[in-house]
């Protein structure tokens, strides 16, 4: 969601495919960025969408960043599709949200590294 689209109230929303996410984590690394700091922030919402179409907010950020923190969460259990959704305030009018190397894998492998014998 860049800042040099100037609409109140804009949103951006990236959803991913139906998958399962049981035993599944999403990563990522975020960017919120406002002008004119005030007290009606741009937030960054995770959520789940169920096959029924539910929406379930799995986390909500709205603190500014000087940088990219990382965020690690745990997906609910069953097939779902992941919605990442930046949105503007009616208030603010200049503020960005920018994401990077977002994934989804089985939790117990983040953290891992994985070394590769070679072989002559």
């Amino acid at each position: 969601m860049d800042k040099t689209e100037t609409r109140a109230g804009y949103s951006a929303r990236l959803v991913s495919p139906y998958i399962n996410t049981t035993g599944k984590c999403l990563e990522m690394f975020y960017w919120i960025r406002e002008e004119l700091p005030n007290d009606a922030l741009t937030t960054l919402t995770i959520i789940a969408i169920s096959e029924e179409h539910t929406e379930d907010v799995l986390n909500t950020i709205s603190d500014l960043t000087p940088h990219f923190p990382r965020l690690h969460l745990r997906l609910p259990d069953g097939i779902h599709r992941i919605a990442i959704e930046g949105k503007r305030t009616w208030k603010n009018r200049f503020s960005a949200v920018s994401l990077d190397d977002i994934t989804i894998m089985d939790c117990d492998r983040f953290g891992k590294i994985t070394y590769y014998k070679k072989y002559y």
